[in-house]
């Protein structure tokens, strides 16, 4: 790692605590430099605006949820329990990560870059549900479909899976993680066998 690419990594990690404790619009720079203990200049060598500070720290977050994700999904070997860790970890993972969801869903000054970082997500996530798929359906364990419709199966599945997280967050955990364990056993083998 470079010098560089050290007091980047820094500055987006004093960023992201600034962002999740107070907020987009309520953190300046001058609090992020202050937090890790660099000059004002010194961010703006890096970032040109609080935005892209803000921009760096989603990407950050999004990175790193996916490879916890990929991580534990990697672990297993048959289609459904991929799926089913990947539900879970997935749902873990937002929910710690709640107080910075709720952050880029109300800080109206981001939405439509909100929105397309969301998107973008979307599409790595269903990319990734559509290949545990297809390696089932290769296998044959997952075979009571045609593979052309792999794609359009799993986006559905996740638009559902993410509008139960999104009501979670909204209701402050009201689906714990034993629900939400409950809810994957009881329809993952349904809807993939």
């Amino acid at each position: 790692m470079t010098k560089d690419d050290s007091v980047r990594k820094e500055i987006l990690e004093h960023a992201q605590a600034l962002f999740q404790q107070f907020g987009m619009k309520k953190t300046t720079m001058d609090e992020v430099a202050a937090s890790c203990g660099k000059g004002k200049s010194t961010l703006y060598h890096y970032f040109k605006s609080k935005e892209e500070v803000f921009d760096a720290v989603i990407r950050l977050e999004m990175v790193d949820l996916r490879r916890k994700v990929k991580d534990k999904v990697e672990e297993h070997k048959s289609m459904l329990e991929k799926i089913k860790v990947y539900l879970m970890e997935f749902y873990r993972e937002v929910i710690h990560k709640a107080n910075l969801y709720r952050i880029i869903d109300h800080e109206h000054i981001l939405e439509a870059k909100a929105r397309k970082l969301f998107l973008e997500m979307m599409e790595f996530e269903q990319s990734y549900i559509i290949r545990i798929m297809e390696d089932g359906y290769d296998s044959g364990e997952y075979n009571n479909v045609n593979r052309s419709e792999i794609p359009w199966i799993a986006e559905a599945f996740l638009a559902a899976f993410y509008g139960l997280v999104q009501y979670s967050i909204e209701k402050k955990g009201y689906f714990d993680e034993e629900r939400i364990q409950k809810v994957v056993n009881l329809f993952v083998p349904k809807l993939f066998n």
